[in-house]
């Protein structure tokens, strides 16, 4: 029992400066979690006043504009936008935001702020535009 509890501590003091050594070059580098809290987190509600391929402008509750862009990893939130999505990916084909987001409809969106863009991670339309009768 001796020998087995010596040999422990023997292991534990030989390898105490390996992990010490290991901790401080983990230390000089800034953890991936500081660079993601660079970007700000943001959000803003209210009606589409331009809707592109690549971005998106809401008139917020103040009367101010916001541009976002969006991209691939966007999550819009909308009628029928899983049934398309589906549809369009059975098909390999891209699902542009213009498919679910039109001027007038009421969103919500929330966003990261890097200083330079402003990015949509997602998109929640909360009242769609009524369609225009057909005639």
């Amino acid at each position: 029992m001796k020998k087995v509890l010596m040999l422990a501590v023997a292991f534990a003091l030989a390898a105490a400066p390996v992990f010490a050594q290991a901790a401080k070059k983990g230390s000089d580098k800034p953890a991936k979690t500081e660079k993601a809290a660079a970007a700000k987190a943001g959000s803003v509600s209210g009606t589409v006043s331009a809707v592109t391929a690549d971005s998106l402008t809401v008139k917020g509750k103040d009367g101010a504009d916001v541009t976002v862009a969006v991209d691939a990893k966007t999550n819009v939130q909308a009628a029928g936008a899983t049934h398309k999505t589906a549809a369009a990916k059975a098909d390999n084909k891209a699902t542009p935001i213009t498919d679910f987001v039109k001027v007038g409809d009421m969103v919500a969106v929330k966003y990261t702020d890097s200083g330079t863009a402003k990015t949509a991670t997602s998109v929640h339309v909360t009242t769609a535009k009524p369609a225009a009768p057909k005639k």
